[in-house]
């Protein structure tokens, strides 16, 4: 159970919605002359917030999945779940137009985030985080369905709620390093730029990942 959740929260981690936010904020931080320090703390200010909300998410999920009950039959389904938005993103990475669905942050929340990352102060980054933190769920939230149904079957309330921690502590660490990396203006830029340019393989990889972490739940775990 930890490896699958430590990498299932990495891969669901790997997440070019987040990642470009965070770029997004951070070099707006530096065309306001702040210093790397003051960058750092915002970042892990923003990046704080997005774990609180993903974290608050699951937290939710796991007491609904008690809840109903069926613990297996939930994981089972989260599983096929996974499987089903891993074909959605490899069909969206080679038929763009073919399938409505789109996993992404929605387009009607975007001009809320780029107002909260204009501020520029430690609370909007903290508000600024948690909105993100909610707003990814769409992106990926099918592998942490999944996981959370498993833990629901398979664990008991406290073992799940460490993994649970776990998890989204994997899920964040992407995130983590890319705010270690961007260390100036020009690394920054040149990260930006490489996250525009690969966010349809990111996702493709997104995609392939949630179908091999399905399969594996469905052959070996339920």
């Amino acid at each position: 159970m930890l490896p699958l959740v430590l990498v299932s929260g990495l891969l669901d981690g790997i997440n070019p919605c987040a990642f470009a936010v965070l770029l997004f904020f951070i070099a707006f931080l530096y065309t306001l002359q702040r210093t790397r320090a003051d960058v750092l703390r915002m970042g892990a200010i923003y990046i704080s917030a997005i774990y609180l909300a993903y974290f608050l998410i699951g937290l939710g999920i796991m007491k609904a999945l008690v809840f109903v009950g069926k613990p297996h039959f939930m994981a089972k389904l989260g599983a096929w779940l996974i499987i089903l938005l891993g074909l959605v993103n490899i069909i969206n990475h080679f038929q763009p137009m073919l399938l409505p669905v789109k996993l992404r942050i929605p387009g009607f929340t975007h001009a809320t985030l780029r107002r909260w990352a204009y501020r520029g102060t430690a609370p909007s980054a903290a508000v600024l985080g948690f909105l993100v933190g909610l707003c990814t769920f769409p992106c990926s939230g099918g592998i942490y369905v999944a996981i959370l149904a498993l833990l629901s079957a398979k664990t008991t309330y406290a073992q799940g709620l460490a993994y649970l921690m776990l998890y989204n502590l994997m899920f964040v660490l992407p995130l983590i390093l890319i705010l270690a990396v961007a260390s100036n203006q020009r690394v920054t830029a040149r990260l930006k730029e490489l996250e525009e340019r690969h966010a349809r393989s990111m996702r493709l990889f997104s995609g392939v990942a949630m179908l091999a972490i399905g399969i594996a739940i469905l052959v070996w775990f339920v």
